[in-house]
């Protein structure tokens, strides 16, 4: 099975082209590890000469090519049952980069403009059962995610330990983290120097984790948005017993996303609405005007944290 196919600029390494053929699902989920994979295939093809090169990566193959009319490298991942029949598809795939051959010299990082040669790349992969159907690179993370730590080369034991006592650090901070922004940032860093430390055990971990929390913080911003148009729809019409019930469930999706001083705030003016015959009008038709500015004022607290 081919499991990726990348093409690098082979003066910057910078990507041009890249195509996965996992689900979108495990893109998502992995996609640590499909970063880290894609920076390793990257490095690999400063050290590729014009010919073929083949680098094993578990129970997986690299081939790397150099294409010299578009300055271009093609990177395939794929099953070691299977190089053979890859090895007889790269003419094939080279001949396609050729049919676009300016797109890729000219390359001006649009990647809308390879919709055509993407589609002709799929047909092509699919036109092969063998090559589309069989494991998984996911299903082995920690083989290869060893493997290319060891063609890496190890750190210093200096180095190690300052990053040890770095990871430590950033542990113990996560671990306290209420903020799910704030924890997600942090889960981020700890995948980073997971890598570095070549922990295979530690960087699935975060990353596992960090999915969960990228999930929840997906799941909040919906709901929160929800709330906030009820809100806004609420107050439009004057409703303002719902106001004050839909800001004050909006206040309760805040928790663990954003700064308790923010969401006192939020509920102070939700109060206010309810005491609305005891406050002057001046008074409550400012508390009207910052209701209807929570919206932007929220969406540039997420914007910045995430």
């Amino acid at each position: 099975m081919i499991q990726a196919l990348y093409i690098f600029q082979s003066n910057t390494k910078d990507l041009m082209y890249n195509k996965n053929f996992q689900s979108d699902e495990k893109l998502e989920m992995f996609d640590s590890f499909f970063s880290a994979l894609q920076t390793f295939v990257s490095e690999l093809t400063e050290s590729s000469s014009e010919s073929l090169n083949t680098i094993e990566l578990g129970e997986y193959f690299v081939l790397i090519t150099r294409i010299l009319e578009t300055l271009s490298d093609l990177v395939i991942i794929t099953d070691k049952q299977d190089i053979k029949d890859v090895q007889k598809l790269i003419p094939k795939i080279i001949k396609i980069v050729l049919s676009h051959q300016d797109l890729f010299i000219n390359w001006d990082r649009k990647p809308e403009k390879l919709e055509m040669f993407d589609l002709k790349i799929i047909q092509l992969i699919f036109s092969d059962k063998k090559l589309i159907s069989g494991s998984s690179l996911t299903t082995d993370q920690s083989t290869i995610l060893k493997s290319i730590w060891e063609q890496k080369g190890s750190l210093s034991e200096q180095l190690r330990e300052d990053m040890l006592k770095e990871r430590e650090d950033l542990e113990v901070k996560y671990s306290t983290e209420e903020n799910f922004l704030k924890k997600y940032e942090l889960s981020k860093n700890l995948i980073e120097i997971s890598e570095k430390l070549r922990d295979d055990e530690k960087f699935i971990e975060y990353q596992t984790e960090s999915k969960s929390l990228k999930d929840e913080i997906k799941d909040r911003k919906l709901r929160l948005k929800y709330y906030l148009d009820r809100v806004k729809e609420s107050l439009n019409y004057s409703k303002y017993a719902e106001t004050y019930s839909y800001l004050y469930s909006f206040c309760l999706k805040l928790a663990n996303f954003a700064d308790p001083q923010l969401i006192s705030k939020y509920k102070t003016l939700a109060k206010t609405l309810l005491n609305r015959s005891k406050v002057p009008k001046e008074e409550f038709r400012r508390v009207k005007d910052e209701i209807s500015m929570i919206e932007k004022e929220i969406n540039e607290h997420l914007t910045l944290k995430i």
